[in-house]
């Protein structure tokens, strides 16, 4: 009888991931032309960052999966940043490569123009100029 009542409780937590995930996918899909995602290994960011189970209960895998398919159903671009891309170190202003950053580091400090921005926002920027450096490229090759 426990067995039951817990995978029903699964199931609508399982349906409601996946419900999420397609919501919030058909928002990407529906407001960009393009999706710059980074190329991350689950499996390795979960044993270095001690987050083990809980990386990989969130979705995020799948979230890029059901995102591709909808940016390749709609004919939006899907640009997948290369993993050794360090969109974290690098200063979306200057361009300058900060060597060392620890994740403790929540704010990205550049130590050539004093730029001084949250390090997620900083990763952001730098993809989304990742991403407009492609699409030219694209268009180059194509025209």
């Amino acid at each position: 009888k426990q067995v039951r009542k817990y995978q029903k409780v699964m199931a609508k937590v399982k349906n409601k991931r996946r419900d999420t995930l397609h919501k919030m996918t058909n928002q990407i899909t529906n407001d960009y032309q393009a999706v710059v995602v980074e190329d991350i290994d689950l499996r390795n960011l979960a044993q270095c960052l001690r987050l083990g189970k809980k990386l990989h209960d969130n979705g995020f895998g799948l979230f890029r999966t059901i995102l591709k398919y909808k940016c390749e159903r709609t004919g939006k671009y899907y640009i997948v940043a290369d993993k050794y891309f360090a969109s974290s170190k690098i200063c979306n202003c200057c361009g300058h490569k900060k060597d060392t950053l620890t994740l403790s580091e929540r704010i990205y400090r550049c130590t050539k123009c004093g730029t001084k921005t949250d390090r997620d926002y900083n990763a952001a920027l730098n993809l989304k100029q990742y991403g407009t450096h492609v699409l030219k490229e694209m268009s180059v090759l194509s025209a």
